[in-house]
């Protein structure tokens, strides 16, 4: 079952195989999942204010306990003297567990939770009774033993609901999010994760708010078929995951002599020669591979980008022209 009694700090501490964690293996190697466990990356302003935002939608009765706006002064002094540093040095010590935004980045992320609260999907699930938010539950996949932590469960509903702080909560915007993120691997995970709980959980929601004035939010779900394509790699994450834990091997990439095989670069092209097949300019070209996150690749000194991608990128933009 889900259990609302462990804190964030526990959850991401604990030795399970989480959905990031499992991403990364996939997209990386076990070797640099290994060192990222060793080594934890400190934390950034983006996660600072990310946890931030989360709390004040989700858990807003902890805050003031987590989070701390920092002062514009400190007894007339401003932030670039050493009175101030000095003061505020103490201000940490004596609140050791809060973290600490600017003005700017605090009023931000309050910006943001008000306008996710006014979201009505987000209002009706988050007044469900049995409404279970930032439970943690654990479950065995695959052999491995695995966890979830899902933002909010509805168990009546059958309903997940993920918060998400996005440069761009429009529909073709946040689109290109989950393909560069792997939101449905995410999805697939929670679902999955709480199925083998013994829930029944049918839908997962995205409630998409935006960074910037007037901090625009949408929800958005997947198809099942979407959701479906992520089980396999699930799995494969999970037995690579089990594999590590059994043996205490990490790999990297592979020992053995490979042979790169480029016969599938025959597709790709340089910018210049995707402007003429298209016939659109070579700004235009950079702006498509911008605006859809399209991989490029360098051969031979060039950027190419990938036919069939590119083409992909352009129905999308069209179909967005024309429903403007």
């Amino acid at each position: 079952m889900l259990r609302t009694d462990i804190n964030n700090d526990l959850y991401h501490s604990s030795k399970e195989l989480s959905r990031s964690r499992a991403s990364s293996l996939l997209s990386t190697s076990p070797l640099h999942v290994r060192q990222q466990m060793l080594n934890p990356n400190p934390s950034t302003p983006a996660l600072v204010m990310g946890g931030c935002f989360h709390t004040a939608v989700l858990e807003p009765m902890k805050l003031d306990e987590e989070f701390g706006e920092k002062p514009a002064e400190i007894d007339g002094y401003g932030p670039r003297t050493n009175a101030y540093k000095e003061a505020f040095k103490e201000m940490e010590n004596e609140y050791a567990n809060k973290q600490w935004l600017s003005p700017s980045e605090f009023n931000t992320c309050m910006e943001m939770a008000g306008a996710a609260l006014d979201n009505p999907i987000l209002k009706d699930y988050m007044s469900d009774l049995d409404t279970i938010i930032e439970g943690t539950g654990y479950f065995d996949f695959e052999g491995a033993d695995c966890k979830v932590r899902p933002d909010i469960y509805v168990p009546g509903a059958e309903v997940v609901i993920d918060l998400k702080s996005t440069q761009d909560a429009s529909e073709k915007g946040f689109a290109r999010s989950i393909r560069k993120f792997g939101y449905d691997f995410q999805a697939c995970w929670y679902l999955e994760g709480l199925k083998r709980m013994g829930y029944n959980p049918k839908t997962f929601i995205f409630v998409a708010v935006e960074k910037a004035p007037p901090y625009a939010n949408a929800c958005y779900t997947l198809s099942a078929y979407d959701i479906a394509r992520q089980m396999e790699p699930m799995r494969r994450a999970c037995r690579i995951w089990k594999e590590c834990i059994d043996t205490d091997v990490w790999p990297g990439y592979a020992d053995e002599l490979k042979t790169l095989d480029l016969t599938n670069d025959w597709h790709r092209l340089s910018m210049q020669e995707v402007a003429k097949k298209f016939n659109v300019g070579r700004h235009f070209v950079y702006k498509i591979v911008e605006k859809y996150a399209i991989e490029t690749k360098y051969i031979a000194n060039k950027r190419t980008v990938d036919l069939n991608d590119f083409a992909m990128a352009l129905k999308w933009d069209a179909e967005g022209k024309e429903v403007a």
